[in-house]
């Protein structure tokens, strides 16, 4: 760049004769006097108007040098671009990135990357980023989406979520573009208002699904003749895993053997609430021989009758079994044989209960016996008896962690822990919530007897039963449960004041939110908590 032209610009101060030294101000002017006044203006303007061309001028120089200094600034710019790691991604990664963004519920994914670049245009062309189609057919237009998502997705996996309202009148043509495709179908979620809608869906899913993984059918309320789903209608899917049913009744069905998860949520939107008949649920868990995961909820708290049976069914590759219910279908456990066993989760839908439920912890401990592999046990506003406590202790030897919400327990029951002849001797992972009549010195105690002891000593016999060391201990708004607790606790293993991560439970009721004590806990020691303090 010249820079020599900057060297001709004068910016020295011209000597500047004021007119004041050349004119006296103490008598009046002269004719002469008056003319040098008029020439000295007159030179004064042109100078200025000199000035204002060149301040003009270099003013436009400055601009130029901006646009220029812009347009390399952008080029910076671009040139970071090309080396950002969206750029370095290969278009299979980026694929995957995309699917996953629809897969998570963000619907217009693949139509908004494509237009980002070339690069992501080209990786969007990939028809797995596509698979996910989600229909909600309240909308205008539905099917030309279909047309146009089925032109991309070409041969693909299929995952459909299709959302019916009362009305729908292009139901019958998103049907005819969908049903053809019925064997790329890897997921089919269908919401309805009521039964009619969803009976019909289903009659018209006359054609096999040999590549279907997931069924998800919701329906808010039964249809205007009192009639209930119909699944009997609906193809062989060999290859169907998990199950969702969401509907005022028990389902039944013949076809799904080959089903591992079942999720039930009896949902009762109308004012007549159905009761539950054990011989529905026998016969509906009878269906599915290779059942691992079974959750039977109730969508809204309410009083619902159970219909006892006098038999039972056997799930021996049960391994988790979960019921959100009432305690008045807590007996519903005894229709269950699972020895294979691991997680057992029993949580109520109604409000909390005064006292314990003197039956549901009956129920508990008869479940127990068929069940000695039980690893888990989880009892979410389900309070029982403190005599039961002392059973399931010494039902469940295979037990490594104890989640109470809400109960009863106190320093007696926890006492059947302590040491090498306690009960539960693999039990490693505590955690207690709202337990209003534990102390913490208690759960200090058992920490510590749990300890290893020290068999350089000599103390220890070889043929004396080692308990576990437990391993992790989480407190949150026990009354009994001091700071001094929480430090001592952590002296000796990881003391959580926290909930878990999004599977928690109470992560979405808000039960369980201490925010305000954990930020008093951290002024009140600086910040400087133990590590194992979990906050």
């Amino acid at each position: 760049m010249d820079r020599r032209w900057y060297h001709d610009i004068n910016v020295s101060s011209t000597p500047l004769i004021s007119v004041m030294d050349r004119v006296s101000c103490i008598r009046e002017p002269t004719e002469d006097d008056m003319v040098l006044i008029r020439q000295t203006m007159m030179a004064d303007e042109e100078a200025i108007q000199e000035l204002n061309s060149e301040i003009t001028m270099l003013c436009s120089v400055l601009e130029r040098l901006r646009l220029r200094k812009d347009k390399h600034r952008e080029n910076i710019h671009r040139a970071h671009s090309l080396l950002t790691l969206a750029r370095r991604l290969p278009h299979e990664l980026l694929a995957r990135i995309f699917e996953m963004c629809a897969e998570s519920g963000w619907t217009r994914a693949p139509v908004i990357v494509s237009q980002v670049c070339s690069a992501w245009r080209k990786a969007a062309t990939i028809p797995r980023v596509w698979s996910h189609l989600f229909l909600d057919l309240r909308s205008g237009n539905s099917t030309g989406k279909v047309e146009f998502w089925l032109s991309k997705v070409q041969h693909a996996p299929l995952h459909i979520i299709l959302d019916i309202p009362l009305e729908s009148p292009s139901l019958e043509e998103v049907l005819g573009l969908l049903i053809p495709r019925s064997n790329q179908w890897h997921t089919l979620v269908v919401k309805s208002v009521d039964s009619t809608t969803m009976n019909h869906v289903l009659r018209r899913c006359s054609l096999p699904f040999p590549n279907l993984r997931q069924l998800n059918l919701i329906t808010e309320m039964e249809g205007s003749q009192g009639n209930s789903v119909n699944m009997s209608s609906l193809p062989d899917a060999p290859r169907l895993s998990r199950l969702l049913i969401e509907q005022p009744n028990l389902p039944q069905w013949s076809n799904f053997m080959g089903v591992t998860k079942l999720h039930v949520v009896l949902s009762s939107s109308t004012l007549s609430i159905s009761s539950i008949n054990a011989t529905d649920w026998i016969e509906m868990l009878q269906a599915l021989p290779e059942l691992r995961d079974l959750t039977l909820e109730l969508s809204k708290s309410g009083t619902r009758t159970y219909n006892d049976a006098q038999r039972s069914v056997d799930l021996p590759h049960l391994e988790s079994l979960t019921l959100h219910i009432s305690p008045e279908v807590n007996g519903i456990l005894l229709t269950m044989r699972a020895p294979a066993l691991r997680q057992l989760h029993l949580r109520c839908s109604s409000d909390p209960l005064a006292r314990p439920h003197m039956p549901s912890g009956s129920y508990l401990c008869q479940f127990l016996e068929s069940c000695p592999r039980v690893q888990l046990l989880e009892l979410y506003d389900i309070d029982v008896e403190r005599i039961d406590f002392v059973r399931c202790f010494e039902l469940l030897p295979k037990l490594e962690e104890l989640r109470l919400h809400d109960s009863d327990i106190a320093d007696e029951q926890l006492w059947l822990l302590h040491g090498n002849n306690g009960h539960c001797p693999n039990l490693a992972r505590l955690d207690f919530r709202w337990c209003n009549y534990l102390t913490g010195s208690a759960l200090v105690n058992l920490t510590q007897s749990r300890l290893p002891q020290d068999e350089t000593e000599g103390r220890v016999s070889p043929t004396m039963r080692q308990t576990r060391q437990i391993n992790e201990v989480a407190v949150i708004n026990c009354l009994h449960v001091k700071e001094q607790d929480v430090l001592d606790l952590a002296e000796m293993t990881l003391c959580r004041l926290l909930i878990r991560s999004g599977d928690d439970h109470c992560y979405r009721r808000g039960c369980c939110n201490n925010e305000r004590y954990r930020q008093r806990l951290r002024l009140r020691h600086n910040n400087k908590l133990p590590e194992r303090v979990i906050l």
